[in-house]
């Protein structure tokens, strides 16, 4: 499937994630029937939406976002900016690749997360 704007448009339920190739680690869902996703929007907005262990949506983070070929750029106003890659795309499927640095240890991590429509 191409990587357009129009294929990434709606919601994407976070799965988990790698760490420089390493071993998948499940995204831990405080709600047992509604689980955290990502949302993107035709006006170019993104929101993170986090339930509670009540199952009360109680996080909504809102952002810019940007595709440049492959290359999805986020902007948090007044705060940051950063790129992340689409690796994997399908009707079902989104891997994101950004390239991070460890916070602890200052080394480059490669971090890939795994989304899906379902």
């Amino acid at each position: 499937m191409a990587v357009t704007k129009q294929n990434l448009l709606g919601k994407w339920y976070l799965k988990g994630g790698t760490i420089n190739n390493g071993a998948f680690e499940d995204y831990n869902h405080d709600c047992s029937i509604s689980r955290d996703f990502q949302e993107f929007f035709d006006n170019d907005i993104l929101t993170f939406n986090g339930y509670n262990i009540d199952c009360e949506l109680n996080e909504v983070e809102e952002s810019n976002w940007y595709l440049n070929g492959r290359v999805i750029t986020v902007s948090i106003p007044n705060f940051m900016e950063y790129d992340i890659t689409v690796e994997k795309l399908t009707s079902n499927e989104l891997i994101l690749k950004q390239d991070g640095i460890n916070e602890d240890t200052g080394a480059v991590e490669d971090v890939r997360y795994y989304m899906t429509r379902n």
